[in-house]
């Protein structure tokens, strides 16, 4: 009968954290593809060279990278797990007998950091893509994602009554010896009720108190959901490596980060893109135009053109740029009757007063007595001419990918990295997590192609050697091989054997 056994206490106990560690695990490969020593460059203003030794800074990033690597969003559990795991131990370059860093330590230097640093980081991250030769950066794909809030839609608040905060205690009883009418209208807080431009509907009317920067969108036959929305701009290679990143809010339109987005591609890599491929959700006039301000050639999906009066439509009419005029499907001229544009960007045409009435067409064209008007955006130019270039195949093949790709890249950051609920609230921290997520599916890109493994501590920062210096050792290892093979032969079999060709390299 077996029964418990008594773990006996050994008087000397020989361990090596490094052989603990299979040479396959993610983390020796992540730790031999990159050397994270630039980080202490990016946080060195915000250390003092006075007080108490801090933890090193390589040490929390590589702490937030395992959590998002592994779907921990608790920082709390990060550490513990942290403390547990031997592969993490040795990531982190800790010893069995040394106490992890803790949970606190990464909040408060996540505030002391601020965006910025992240910003750095991921574009550090992005140049090492690069440099391993990841990253084509002439086609790039962009597609948003929505990120639940870390709030709940059941504590929606009034916005006025929100803004209507309460004195101090102090202020109240100044208030009440206070005999001047005027210093007491003073003292009261001033209530603001002009709009929020950013917000419609519901999002005009109700605010989360803990996220005020949460919204909440609702997509057609589907519960409303107060959350974030991510834009990941990724790149047409093969890796698909994500080269920029930006949070905004869920009700706004998607064509308006396009032009920041194009400019953290190029601050990353130091070249613009050549081409931009989005679904229609980006194919506004503003975002046409931001791309053609940086000489980057628009592919987006367009919508098509709908009259809600139901009949012919604003493409039945033939615009004629040299003369600035439109004719409609009877031959009538439609003429620019408004010069300056309306708020949307809009220039009005119509023919001459009269004109429509007795037209035999009228029925298909106009609702009501007045005559047909055809409005013209500002860059309607642009449009036609994107239209015209997404009929060829080479676009609808670029156009396919795009959702093969983004759809993907989205799909891992919400199921593989935690991107499916907001980890803590307000949008700069939502713009961390983004960051940190884009730059765990690169190194994950990284790593696999760069399979050089590590042993001893990952913090002792060894330097991967480039291609060039790799397959000149491997070809001097080759040719040391085939030497010590030739000197074993005889003098007279020399001439027969192959072992110096150097084809191999």
């Amino acid at each position: 009968m077996m029964g418990n056994k008594a773990i006996e206490p050994k008087l000397y106990l020989s361990f090596s954290l490094d052989a603990a560690v299979p040479t396959n695990h993610l983390v020796r490969r992540l730790a031999a593809a990159v050397n994270f020593e630039f980080v202490r460059g990016l946080v060195r203003r915000h250390y003092s060279h006075t007080g108490q030794p801090s933890v090193d800074p390589v040490v929390l990033f590589k702490l937030w990278l395992l959590g998002y690597l592994f779907n921990i969003t608790s920082e709390r559990r990060l550490c513990e797990e942290a403390g547990l795991n031997l592969a993490w131990r040795w990531f982190l370059g800790y010893e069995l007998d040394e106490p992890i860093p803790d949970h606190s330590v990464l909040s408060k230097s996540r505030r002391r950091f601020g965006t910025k640093v992240y910003e750095q980081f991921f574009a550090r991250i992005v140049q090492l893509c690069e440099q391993a030769g990841l990253v084509k950066g002439d086609v790039l794909f962009v597609d948003s994602t929505l990120t639940q809030a870390n709030a709940s839609s059941q504590g929606l608040r009034s916005r006025s009554l929100l803004q209507q905060t309460l004195q101090r205690p102090s202020e109240f009883v100044d208030g009440l010896w206070a005999v001047n009418d005027e210093a007491d209208a003073s003292a009261q807080p001033e209530i603001s009720t002009k709009p929020d431009s950013r917000r419609t509907g519901v999002n005009h009317l109700s605010v989360s108190p803990v996220d005020p920067d949460a919204q909440m969108f609702k997509k057609p036959g589907k519960t409303p959901l107060l959350s974030h929305k991510t834009h990941f701009v990724v790149d047409g290679g093969k890796p698909n490596i994500i080269t920029a990143v930006e949070v905004t809010g869920s009700c706004e339109p998607d064509g308006r980060p396009v032009g920041k987005l194009l400019d953290k591609h190029r601050a990353a890599l130091g070249r613009p893109a050549r081409e931009l491929v989005a679904d229609k959700g980006y194919g506004s006039v503003a975002a046409i135009t931001a791309c053609t301000e940086r000489d980057v050639r628009p592919l987006l999906g367009r919508g098509p053109v709908q009259n809600v009066f139901g009949g012919f439509t604003r493409d039945a009419f033939t615009y004629l740029p040299e003369r600035d005029l439109y004719i409609c499907p009877a031959g009538q001229e439609l003429k620019r009757f408004r010069h300056k544009p309306d708020p949307r960007g809009a220039i009005g045409y119509r023919p001459k007063a009269g004109t429509c009435r007795h037209c035999s067409l009228r029925a298909q064209c106009v609702s009501g007595a007045r005559d047909r008007t055809v409005l013209r955006l500002q860059g309607a130019e642009l449009v036609e001419e994107m239209r015209a270039r997404a009929r060829t195949p080479r676009s609808r093949r670029l156009m396919a990918q795009r959702q093969i790709v983004s759809e993907r890249i989205n799909a891992d950051a919400k199921d593989k990295h935690g991107m499916a609920r907001a980890q803590f609230r307000g949008r700069p921290k939502m713009q961390i997590q983004a960051l940190l997520t884009a730059a765990v599916i690169n190194l994950k890109q990284l790593a696999a192609r760069r399979p050089q493994l590590q042993s001893g501590m990952a913090t002792a920062g060894l330097r991967v050697p480039d291609r060039a210096s790799t397959t000149l050792l491997r070809c001097l290892l080759r040719l040391g091989g085939a030497l010590r093979a030739a000197i074993s032969l005889p003098r007279s079999n020399w001439h027969q054997n192959r072992v110096f060709q150097l084809r191999t390299c």
